[in-house]
C-alpha cells in the first residue's frame, strides 16, 4: 500500500482567535484540500508565516502570504521549509502538494529530488478547476476520513 503525505497550502481567511492550525484556516477551498488530506496517511499545512505546520499545532492568526515575502525570504521559508520535511520524506512512497504556486515552485527542485513521487495536481489549474478536482478524487485512502468543525 502506498504511503502518501499531502502538503495542504494554508487559506487568508482565519478565525479571529487562536486555534489548531487544521481550524484556524476558514475558506471553503481550504476545507475541500483538508478533507481530501485527511484521506492520506499524513497530512501537513504550509505556511508563509511558519513553514511547516502540524495540523494540532495552535496558532496565533496571522496575516502574512507567500506573494508578502521578498526573493530572499522566499528562499528561506523554502530551505526551513525542506529541513523540517527533508527527515520525514523517506517514510512517504508518494508527496501530494495542494498548494498553489506561490508555495510550490520554491520547494519544487529539492522537494522532486528528496521524495519518491512527487504530484502537484493543481498544475495548471484556475481556482475553480483545483476545487472541482477536489470534488472528483478521492484521496488516496478514504478510511481515515473524519469530519471536522
Amino acid at each position: 500500500m502506498t504511503k502518501t503525505l499531502a502538503l495542504v497550502g494554508c487559506g487568508s481567511e482565519k478565525r479571529d482567535k487562536r486555534t489548531e492550525a487544521k481550524s484556524l484556516y476558514t475558506s471553503t477551498y481550504f476545507a475541500k484540500k483538508r478533507q481530501w488530506a485527511e484521506g492520506c496517511d499524513t497530512w501537513l499545512i504550509l505556511s508563509a508565516e511558519h513553514g511547516v505546520v502540524h495540523p494540532a499545532t495552535v496558532l496565533e492568526p496571522y496575516d502574512t502570504a507567500m506573494a508578502d515575502l521578498s526573493d530572499e525570504q522566499t528562499s528561506e521559508w523554502a530551505t526551513n521549509v525542506m529541513a523540517d520535511l527533508g527527515p520525514q520524506l523517506s517514510c512517504f512512497d508518494e508527496v501530494v502538494v495542494l498548494a498553489g504556486r506561490d508555495y510550490f515552485a520554491p520547494i519544487s527542485d529539492e522537494l522532486r529530488q528528496a521524495a519518491p513521487t512527487v504530484q502537484w495536481p493543481f498544475q495548471g489549474k484556475r481556482l475553480f478547476e483545483q476545487m472541482e478536482w477536489l470534488d472528483q478524487t478521492s484521496p488516496p485512502d478514504q478510511s481515515t476520513l473524519e469530519s471536522f468543525e
